[in-house]
């Protein structure tokens, strides 16, 4: 069994998940940030927009498994604002992956590839207690050359999503479609994904600026993924269609900290060929906005 440099799924570089997230929090009270964290569903593309000069901060950790294979990620993610409607967001994943083979279970942490993100919003409208926008957003991961770990690619994926939002004062709601596109890599293309995705949010009731705010969300998440193919032969036992529900909740204790929480089941599952299916993903959140970089 490869082991690698084993960690626990329960600490982060050998220091307790939520001490770790603590510490995160901690760290983000040493800034005095003056702009407002973004309420936002957490599986999927919303079209908000730090605005000009925000900097935002974001610490990721995400539990997922498929029949006998899990994967632990934690992602360090930042977000500039160059303009009101254009921001760049710059993410760097750390995995640990658990994967079953014909030889037994092997292990393997580091690295992923990271990844880069622009998104425009180029369209909204405010109203009096509401607010509506449409962005486009571009992806693209930056291959680490890992794939004989199976914690990065050679080649990169790249992600193109259109994402319509509404946010009010007492509830919400956001759509998206995405397409990811992969760059055949050693004489293997897994296949591309088409995404549409639906929330609901609602805020049960309406706080301060400086109060504890609390938003739930609901999401509908589809996913169609095409087979994948090995030396241009496509491969039957990859690829399908699949349908999650995600409930989450959103914690702010204040106007620029974000503390965020859901988990994503499947409900319908159409797999191709013999595949293990899909179980639920758990992710949680930290984000803080600061302003004046």
């Amino acid at each position: 069994m490869n082991r690698g440099n084993r960690v626990s799924h329960a600490t982060v570089l050998g220091v307790p998940l939520l001490s770790f997230l603590l510490a995160m929090a901690a760290l983000g009270t040493a800034f005095w940030p003056n702009a407002i964290a973004a309420h936002e569903p957490i599986f999927m593309v919303s079209p908000q927009a730090p605005g000009k000069g925000a900097f935002d901060m974001h610490t990721e950790v995400l539990h997922e498994r498929q029949g006998d294979n899990r994967e632990f990620k934690l992602e360090q993610a930042f977000t500039y604002g160059f303009t009101r409607d254009l921001a760049v967001r710059f993410e760097i994943p750390f995995k640990r992956l658990e994967v079953m083979t014909p030889q037994g279970q092997t292990e393997d942490n580091g690295l992923g590839d990271p990844g880069v993100r622009l998104k425009w919003r180029f369209w909204d409208k405010d109203l009096p207690g509401v607010k509506y926008a449409v962005a486009g957003v571009l992806e693209s991961t930056i291959p680490t050359g890992d794939g004989g770990r199976r914690l990065g690619r050679d080649k990169p994926s790249l992600l193109a999503s259109l994402a319509h939002g509404r946010e009010g004062l007492f509830w919400y709601y956001f759509v998206d479609a995405r397409y990811q596109y992969h760059v055949e890599d050693n004489n293997t293309k897994p296949g591309d994904r088409l995404f549409l995705d639906a929330a609901y949010g609602i805020r049960p009731k309406l706080r301060g600026l400086e109060e504890t705010d609390i938003v739930y969300f609901f999401e509908l998440n589809f996913l169609h993924e095409n087979r994948a193919r090995v030396n241009g032969l496509l491969n039957p036992n990859s690829g399908g269609d699949f349908l999650f529900f995600s409930p989450e909740v959103l914690i702010s204790p204040t106007n620029w900290i974000l503390l965020r929480g859901g988990v994503q089941i499947p409900i319908v599952q159409s797999l191709n060929g013999r595949q293990q299916s899909k179980d639920f993903t758990v992710a949680l959140l930290t984000e803080f906005r600061f302003d004046g970089f």
